[in-house]
């Protein structure tokens, strides 16, 4: 298998190919920093028993239409590279191959996407009947985990402030004639912080495609 130098990921983003490709699903797609193994969720939003035929061919891609599509990361020629090359290793090993695109049986079009979020929310009070937290800032052992003062010297609702950067996968198998979409997934998720290796590309490729049906003579 061809290496390639590791794709670097910056961290800090939700609902990405939620609120960056449309909405269908839940999002999320994740390599860890210390294993290729993904920890996305893979929704299949059109379910399919066989496909069309053996031989298929990529639809080009077309101009990204949101942020995270837009996304610098996502957009990197030789990320983009890697990825389909995955994808193209996945579909390989479910017994499809790909052809000229005159003699494909069923086309496959994909979109990806991620965008860092940064979320600030009040620390919650505990439930009623337990003890409650001191009022004020302390110094000492037993401080306050809820409030602390302002500048002015008031206790104030304590905040926590969360980064997260999220991804997320979009696979359509269309037949050619009529693109009609036959069979179609999406994989999205939080990503750690890690390098994006061509294990972790085909890992993700492999989750996504997981349930798609393998080819029958």
């Amino acid at each position: 298998m061809n290496t390639h130098r590791p794709r670097r990921f910056a961290v800090s983003v939700v609902p990405l190919l939620c609120g960056l490709l449309l909405a269908t699903a839940g999002c999320s797609f994740s390599p860890g920093t210390a294993r290729n193994a993904p920890a996305g969720h893979v929704t299949v939003t059109t379910q399919a028993s066989v496909l069309p035929g053996q031989g298929y061919a990529w639809v080009p891609l077309p101009e990204p239409t949101t942020a995270p599509e837009r996304d610098a990361r996502v957009r990197d020629e030789q990320f983009r590279a890697d990825l389909q090359a995955a994808l193209d290793r996945a579909l390989q090993a479910k017994g499809y191959r790909p052809v000229d695109r005159a003699d494909a049986a069923f086309l496959v079009a994909n979109r990806v996407g991620v965008r860092d979020v940064r979320e600030t929310q009040p620390v919650r009070a505990e439930p009623a009947g337990t003890t409650p937290m001191s009022a004020i800032k302390c110094t000492g052992g037993n401080c306050s985990q809820l409030v602390v003062s302002n500048d002015s010297g008031e206790p104030v609702l304590r905040y926590r402030t969360t980064e997260r950067t999220e991804g997320g996968l979009m696979i359509e198998v269309i037949e050619p004639r009529s693109i009609r979409v036959v069979w179609s997934a999406l994989n999205t998720g939080t990503i750690r912080p890690g390098e994006w290796t061509q294990a972790r590309l085909d890992a993700v490729a492999a989750q996504t495609l997981s349930d798609l049906p393998a080819y029958r003579p």
